[in-house]
This record gives C-alpha cells, sequence and structure tokens, in this order.
C-alpha cells in the first residue's frame, strides 16, 4: 500500500481527500494535526495522525515522520500560501537523502513523490480557451491573478525538483460543496438577510459578468487520488505533470441568482465588483479552460457534474446548516 502523507489533512479539501484514499483500500493515510484534538479526529477517520502544531516554522515532528514511515508521496494541500515553498525544501532534503542511501546500498529506488494544490487562477481572467499545457505567469496568455501570481515561481520550482522527487502540480477551478468554505465571505451576508427579512440592500465584491471555472470539492479528492496513484508512471516519461481540474463553467450573477431563489430571499442584491480586494478579483476569475489530460493520462472519472446552479437546493441547504 501506498504511504501517503497529507499536508492540510484536517482542512477543506485534506479531510475529503484522506476520506477518498481510506475508502479506495489501496493507501495508508497518515495527516498533520496541529492539536490532540484534531489528531483524534483523524484517527477516528483510520488516519494515522501526525501531530506537529507548526509544520511550517517547526517541522521536525512531521520530518521525522516521513522518514520513520518511510512514506512513499507527500501531498500539500494545506493553503500555506508563499510558506509552501518550506514543504517542497523539506520533501528536496528527505528525497535526497533517500536517493544517497539508495545509491550507498548500491541500488536504484523510487524517489519520494510530492505532490502540490495549486489552482486555476494562475491563468489569469479571460474567455479564451486555455488548458494546463499553456505557460502561466507574465508570458502566459493572461497574467495571473494578483493573489496567487507567487504561484507561478513555486510550481516552477516544483517541476525543477524532478531529479530528486516524483512531482506533480494539481490545479482546482473555484471549489464549491458542502461548507463552501471559500464562498463563505461573499455569500453570507446573502444568507443572514435571508434569514432576517432584511430590507437593506446586500452589496456582493464580486463581479457580475464573470464565468468563474468550477468544481466540486469531491472531484477534487478523486483528481489528488489519481495523481497519487499515477505519479511515478507520469514522472517516468516525458508527460508534463501539470493538471487542471474543473467540471464547468458557470455565470456569476446565475450562481448568486439561483442562491438567493434556494434561501427566499426577495430583497435587493447587487455584484458590484471587486473594486481593491484581490481575493474578490480572484473569485470574479473567468477560465474556459479544460481537463481532457487529467482525464487522459489519469485515468480522472469527475463524477460531480451537474454543476453549482443546477443543485444550488442542496449547496445552499448544506452551507445554511453551518450557519
Amino acid at each position: 500500500m501506498t504511504k501517503v502523507l497529507l499536508l492540510g489533512a484536517t482542512g477543506y479539501i485534506g479531510k475529503r481527500l484522506a476520506e477518498t484514499l481510506v475508502r479506495s483500500g489501496q493507501h495508508n493515510v497518515f495527516g498533520i494535526a496541529r492539536s490532540e484534538a484534531k489528531a483524534k479526529t483523524l484517527a477516528l477517520a483510520e488516519i494515522t495522525p501526525i501531530i506537529c502544531a507548526d509544520p511550517v516554522n517547526e517541522p521536525a515532528p512531521y520530518i521525522k515522520a516521513v522518514r520513520d514511515y518511510h512514506i512513499d508521496v507527500i501531498v500539500d494541500v494545506a493553503g500555506a500560501n508563499q510558506e509552501s515553498a518550506k514543504f517542497l525544501s523539506h520533501a528536496k532534503e528527505i528525497g535526497q537523502e533517500r536517493l544517497n542511501s539508495y545509491a550507498a546500498a548500491g541500488i536504484r529506488g523510487p524517489k519520494l513523490g510530492f505532490i502540490y494544490c495549486s489552482g486555476t487562477w494562475v491563468h489569469g481572467s479571460s474567455n479564451q480557451a486555455v488548458n494546463d499545457l499553456n505557460i502561466a505567469g507574465p508570458n502566459g496568455v493572461t497574467p495571473p491573478r494578483a493573489l496567487v501570481a507567487w504561484r507561478v515561481g513555486l510550481e516552477n520550482s516544483i517541476l525543477a525538483s524532478s531529479d530528486v522527487l516524483d512531482v506533480a502540480v494539481l490545479r482546482p477551478a473555484l471549489i464549491y460543496g458542502y461548507e463552501n468554505t471559500i464562498w463563505t465571505p461573499f455569500v453570507l451576508p446573502l444568507l443572514q438577510a435571508a434569514r432576517s427579512s432584511s430590507s437593506e440592500p446586500v452589496n456582493i465584491p464580486l463581479q457580475a459578468d464573470a464565468r468563474p471555472a468550477l468544481i466540486h470539492v469531491d472531484d477534487v479528492s478523486t483528481g489528488f487520488q489519481k495523481a497519487i496513484e499515477n505519479l511515478s508512471l507520469i514522472n517516468s516519461g516525458s508527460v508534463y505533470p501539470v493538471f487542471d481540474l474543473l467540471t464547468s463553467q458557470e455565470s456569476m450573477s446565475e450562481i448568486f441568482k439561483a442562491m438567493a431563489s434556494a434561501w427566499g430571499y426577495k430583497g435587493e442584491y447587487k455584484l458590484v465588483g471587486s473594486g481593491d480586494n484581490l481575493f474578490a478579483e480572484a473569485m470574479s476569475t473567468t477560465l474556459r479552460g479544460s481537463s481532457s489530460r487529467a482525464k487522459q493520462l489519469l485515468g480522472w472519472e469527475p463524477t460531480r457534474t451537474n454543476g453549482y446552479v443546477a443543485d444550488m437546493d442542496l449547496h445552499a441547504a448544506a452551507f445554511a446548516s453551518q450557519h
């Protein structure tokens, strides 16, 4: 069984990915827990917890676990932003140690795997069709969103580490489903207004004509599962190990129209644009992308393909149950 360590195992993506890997029966899953309480949650889900209160700045406990358990693949879904470069540095150090030990024994052993969760916002915002073979960054079709411009350098550093590690970069589109975590600052005011029957208009700092690429968090999880299972294979040839994950492109105005209807909101709301809010600007990214390579090369088969708007009653109810 493949030994997989998840950085961010208790987070929005991480806990779904952990559950997916455990259910497959093909993986021995380890997860970083920042507290004893989080560790108990992981253990209950049949995930081996590695307690490390600060894996970015005090990584010794999890680095020791990678060595002691001889972890095969590290998956970074921690959302640590630019600090994620430290996780790559840790992986390269351990990976080089492992290769050196193989060489000393006169054998050729497998590389440590490292998979990073980036996102399609590195493509920037455009109605022009793009895919994961398009160059991201200043020389791309459009510049990346300012909020995530730093990711381009990290992606390139990961790809440049293939002499020491088996690597892959996965780029989920705008994620929805269950808690709808990333949507909270924008949809919670609408829910609160619906509950209070407020007559005050709700201004939402998003671009009305944006058409973001979307993906359900369950399909993100299976995308990472397939990348883990095919990591050695895609690194053994000439495959470019970067994969965009998306299942639909939908209108932001239609998303909020459906959400307001699901909550019975009769008042006024308006998508007023992102202004100087970099997070709102990134949320308002229009992307006409493709996941054909993930399907063809990884064997990824998304199942939550109805889209956000079509199943909005379910998604709106799930979000409301948390607030």
